[in-house]
């Protein structure tokens, strides 16, 4: 009878797992270990060491999965930001379909997992900042992607509106900065005032577009 071939390394499994799953995970303890680092010393102030200390694994396994801790900071904000994206994107679809409801669920929406979450609201609203071209591409692109989530919503809510495509891309990246100036206020001053303040703070402002666009 042939002997049967070994399985390549990478395919082995140790404790049930395979090679593939076992990088996954080490990656998502690197995460993990980097948002709780980044958010309690801040970017400048980490170290791979540090980090890797944090997740419990060495330095070897922190290049397996990240070329240096720059690398690590986009993937921890590009995490952040897909969360964040989907809980106010859940929360605009079970409010009522009043433009003002929709618009409420989401900003309590952001500011909740803000508050929930100050490590990543730290990473979001200021370890990112002027760090390098890379990480200021990646920023401003997060931003544009919100502002097109937000036209999005607003063809639905304003079908019948004329502002020309210029108007609204401004419009909805101003309603953005806005959103985010607000929250790192707020983060920066240790979530000291309620939320629902801070709710209210910004939908004067959202409402004071609404009210302008004839809908509020």
């Amino acid at each position: 009878m042939d002997k049967q071939p070994s399985p390549p390394q990478n395919a082995r499994r140790y404790r049930g797992q395979g090679g593939e799953e076992r990088r996954a995970e080490r990656r998502a303890r690197l995460l993990d270990a980097g948002l709780r680092v980044f958010g309690e010393v801040g970017f400048h102030s980490a170290t791979v060491k540090t980090i890797c200390a944090e997740a419990g694994l060495t330095e070897r396994y922190f290049y397996e999965s990240f070329s240096n801790s720059e690398d690590l900071l986009c993937a921890v904000y590009e995490e952040h930001m897909v969360l964040q994206q989907q809980r106010i994107a859940e929360a605009v679809l079970q409010a009522s379909r009043e433009p003002l409801a929709m618009m409420e669920a989401g900003l309590r929406a952001f500011l909740e997992l803000a508050r929930e979450n100050p490590a990543g609201a730290r990473v979001q609203f200021l370890e990112v900042l002027g760090v390098s071209p890379r990480v200021d591409r990646l920023y401003r692109q997060s931003i544009e992607n919100f502002a097109r989530l937000m036209r999005s919503w607003n063809a639905q809510l304003f079908p019948d509106e004329a502002l020309t495509v210029e108007d609204e891309e401004m419009l909805s990246v101003g309603l953005v900065g806005a959103a985010v100036g607000v929250a790192g206020r707020w983060m920066l001053a240790g979530f000291a005032q309620p939320l629902d303040a801070m709710l209210q703070t910004l939908m004067v402002i959202f409402r004071g577009v609404m009210l302008q666009r004839g809908q509020a």
